[in-house]
């Protein structure tokens, strides 16, 4: 996705040998020498190939012409890792007296280096030759290599530079010249270099006329001022940038601190886009020259407005990242106030709305919510069959006590988790299937849920339409932000266009550092991204009455922000949930990463997903195919810490901060889970797509008992229930693993097209299982009734008990797969394992103090005598508790 030049920081090595004898040249082995060929600087957006050719001749040396290199793959490639010097480098045998030509190509064949002479006579005894990307000039040692690498301003005043070289580059004052984007140069007094740093002293400087050029042994490097240098120069505190509406007229504020200019476009509407009404001049601000301003404009008829903004040779038309209401895709941003009639339902509340504590009169924990995650599009299509997802379709289903509305509040859910509904990459006329995990606008709705979308603000009624719906349901909202990359870079960045590289992490050679595994990880780290971060939070708190926050990959985030930004939504909300993934998608940039639950100043603090139980539970995720405790591969242990909620993803003593779950969107379904491995299956089958025809009456019921007892662990553990949507009747992905979008998964292509493999008939919600697995529904329902009626058991009882039992009375050796757990009045008997367990008592524990069995499989809480039960045996008078159950007793 990266489309600009960056200075590479790895070496790559070929070890094979590029053959020049026996070509057309008629050189023989016996007249040919091995070379090392290193080329630094190469733009990292391109993979590198050599063609070389005798010179003398024209013959090339490669069995394939130029024309055909470039349509089927150039012969002489450069490909592997090794991190020493910096750059490309490639083995070269070529003959011991020829005059070569060589050029460095990319595979297109559209980016090319400028031909290179060189006579190999002159080579004498060199087994290397070293090239600069850019130069036709070529060195026989590392230590003769004369380069800048990158350059960045490192001072406010503009007089301070510093980077990285090549070799070991001697840097002369007389030798460096450094000019501003003017052409005012800026004399060199001083230059210092340690190892392969360097820093360059100027006796002048301006800070504003940027980018820099700094030439040296005929290459040009351009220079911005790094981000702590911007944040500390041209970091800004107010509100206000974006748009602002004052009648007839608006105010534009663009923050764009490399830019030399910005012009605001105007629009008449959404379908004249290309042809701006009226062009201004925007002005760099006098208090602070990174924003710039177009004050008290007569916006007359005018809808739209995109930003032109120049940075450096690059021009840019750009929708503002600030506002919160676009056209379809995000081309432009309308002229309107989100808070103006035009964008509001008729029935929309002004003041923010809570159901959870009802809007802030009443204090909850986060162990008092019951989350429930669902996308748009699945459960669109559970009530519309042929929908590709839609605002209204959810709505109509939750107003008047609808379908969705029903089948919510009879389960007892207090929170819907919504996948992305943010605007991501795909365009409003795509209309395949996809999760969303590929952001293009934070600020603005998507346009693919919203009916008939002329304006910016259909998107913005239709979403609040929603909303309001979920809490006339007395639901709350929680919203999956993805604030840790974008969909791309670049010219595919609304980001990069209006500020270069600035809110992504970038490594010392200013490539994109890639820690979500999505090419780009974003620089939360920096104070106005951060500032961007968190007032993008709070716009969809205040706007849109969302209620709390799931983060997506929050380890790419500092804990610290993410404490920051509990801090700021508490302040809207005491009741607000911000938990998030306590880990990364790769190797990230972070420094103090979110990868743990963290309290904060107010109120709780910030949540992380506990992935330690939940792998205990069903098996682990990653690393191949792996069981759990429900299906009998013993992890006593991390069952334990689970249920007290002490585990490694939470380092608080608050436990309602730990997220407890078994199902989520990613991955495979706790049904197929479970599926697969009685079925002794490690990835899906094209002859298995219907797993409960491939396991029969026996072994589903088996599967049935492993998910009902999965639910028990997580609706009855301290800390904060989670579940996916379809989990509580059993939903089937029919075994794939990933179903974001169509693609392959598990060795199958799933695809848009009609048939078995088509990823919506995989992912949509089918609400008729809700009554053909009743009784796995009631048992859900049953637990959740059980642990809403006894908050002080079930939630953040930091006196919980959980442990190992006996084998039996007579064994000193604990039961695998037994767990015995005591919080508040009850007490509670896990059996994983495949044989009955007669309970032995423990040592304070004893089940005469529990007298009352408690049962939830009817959807309902009743209690009867425990003495009545047939769980007592008649001759011992000891309780049994079945494999593969679980059993409450109460005081």
């Amino acid at each position: 996705m990266n489309k600009i030049s960056k200075l590479l920081t790895i070496l790559c090595f070929i070890g094979f040998g590029l053959c020049l004898t026996g070509c057309s040249d008629g050189s023989s082995s016996a007249s040919t020498k091995g070379l090392n060929i290193y080329l630094f600087g190469a733009p990292a957006d391109s993979h590198w190939n050599i063609w070389c050719w005798n010179k003398d001749s024209g013959t090339p040396y490669s069995s394939k012409s130029w024309d055909e290199s470039k349509a089927s793959g150039w012969e002489f490639s450069i490909d592997e890792i090794d991190a020493e010097k910096g750059c490309l480098v490639m083995n070269l045998n070529v003959p011991k007296s020829a005059t070569l030509g060589l050029l460095f190509v990319n595979d297109k064949g559209d980016k090319q280096t400028a031909d290179i002479t060189v006579s190999t006579l002159d080579l004498k005894n060199a087994r290397e030759l070293y090239f600069v990307y850019g130069l036709t000039k070529f060195y026989t040692r590392f230590e003769d290599i004369a380069g800048i690498k990158n350059a960045t301003i490192s001072s406010a005043d503009g007089k301070e530079l510093s980077g990285s070289i090549y070799g070991y580059t001697e840097l002369a004052a007389e030798e460096v010249s450094v000019t501003g984007s003017d052409g005012t140069v800026y004399p060199v007094s001083a230059i210092n270099i340690t190892g392969n740093k360097y820093s360059i002293t100027l006796t002048e400087g301006d800070i504003s006329n940027i980018p820099y050029a700094i030439e040296y042994n005929g290459v040009i490097v351009k220079a911005n001022p790094s981000c702590e240098v911007i944040d500390s120069s041209f970091g800004y505190e107010e509100n206000d940038l974006g748009l602002t509406i004052n009648g007839s007229t608006a105010t534009f504020k663009c923050w764009a601190p490399y830019a030399s200019t910005v012009e605001l476009l105007l629009f008449a509407d959404a379908a004249s886009l290309s042809t701006a009404t009226e062009t201004i001049q925007m002005t760099p601000s006098l208090s602070n020259k990174a924003i710039f301003v177009a004050e008290n404009i007569n916006f007359g008829s005018n809808k739209y407005y995109k930003y032109k903004i120049t940075n450096g040779t690059t021009e840019s038309t750009v929708c503002d990242i600030w506002n919160g209401v676009a056209s379809a895709d995000s081309v432009a941003s309308q002229i309107v106030d989100i808070n103006d009639t035009s964008a509001k339902p008729a029935d929309w509340e002004n003041s923010y709305v809570n159901p959870f504590g009802n809007s802030g009169s009443e204090t909850k924990k986060y162990s008092d919510a019951v989350i429930y995650e669902m996308h748009i599009r699945d459960w669109s299509r559970a009530f519309v069959a042929d929908s590709t997802g839609k605002f209204r379709d959810i709505t109509n289903n939750l107003k008047n006590s609808g379908k969705f509305a029903e089948h919510l509040n009879d389960l007892g859910i207090t929170h819907v988790q919504i996948l992305p509904m943010f605007d991501y990459a795909q365009t409003n006329a795509d209309k395949n299937y996809n999760w969303g995990y590929n952001p293009y606008h934070y600020n603005v709705p998507e346009g693919r849920y919203v009916d008939n979308m002329r304006d910016g603000t259909d998107a913005v009624i239709q979403m609040r339409e929603m909303i309001k719906a979920f809490h006339d349901a007395g639901i709350s909202v929680i919203m999956d932000v993805v604030y840790n990359h974008t969909s791309g870079t670049g010219t595919n960045s609304l980001y990069d266009k209006t500020v270069p590289k600035y809110f992504y992490r970038l490594d010392e050679y200013d490539s994109y550092i890639n820690g979500s595994g999505c090419g780009n990880e974003i620089a939360t780290n920096h104070k106005m991204a951060r500032k961007y971060v968190i007032d993008s939070l709070k716009h969809w708190m205040k706007d849109y009455h969302i209620n709390g926050f799931r983060f997506d990959l929050m380890g790419c985030l500092e804990s610290d922000t993410m404490k920051e930004i509990y801090e700021a939504l508490y302040a809207i909300d005491k009741n607000v949930l911000v938990y998030g993934e306590p880990w990364t998608g790769g190797t990230s940039g972070v420094i103090g990463s979110a990868d743990k639950a963290g309290e904060a100043l107010v109120g709780y603090g910030f949540g992380a997903f506990d992935d330690s139980f939940r792998n205990a539970i069903k098996g682990a995720e990653f690393g191949g195919f792996q069981k759990g405790q429900v299906q009998g591969t013993a992890d006593d242990n991390n069952i334990i810490k689970g249920l007290k909620a002490n585990t490694s993803r939470n380092a608080t003593n608050i436990k309602g901060l730990t997220i407890h779950y078994a199902e989520c969107h990613d991955n495979y379904t706790l049904f197929d889970k479970l599926a697969m491995s009685i079925l002794g299956m490690t990835k899906p089958n094209k002859t298995k797509l219907d797993l409960f025809a491939a396991l029969g009456a026996e072994k589903l019921s088996n599967v049935i008992k492993q998910d009902k007892l999965a639910a028990a662990y997580i609706f009855l553990a301290q800390g904060t229930p989670f579940i996916n949507g379809g989990q509580e009747f059993l939903r089937t992905k029919k075994g794939n693993p990933d179903s974001y979008a169509a693609d392959t998964k598990g060795g199958i292509t799933w695809t848009n097209t009609a048939g078995n493999l088509n990823i919506d008939d995989v992912n949509t919600i089918n609400l008729s299982m809700k009554e053909t697995y009743s009784d796995v529904y009631n048992t859900y329902k049953g637990l959740i009734a059980l642990r809403k009626a006894n908050p002080e058991a079930f939630g953040s009882n930091e006196d919980a008990i959980a442990e190992r039992v006996l084998v039996n009375a007579d064994a000193t050796t604990k039961q695998k797969l037994v767990t015995r757990y005591a919080t508040g009045d009850f007490l509670i008997f896990f059996n994983a394992g495949d044989t009955d367990y007669s309970v032995v008592d423990g040592d304070t524990l004893k089940v005469a103090d529990y007298p009352n069995l408690i049962d939830v499989s009817s959807g309902e809480v009743s209690s009867s005598s425990l003495s009545d039960s047939e769980l007592i045996d008649p001759e011992t008078g000891k309780l049994n508790v079945p494999a593969k159950s679980f059993v409450i007793l109460k005081k």
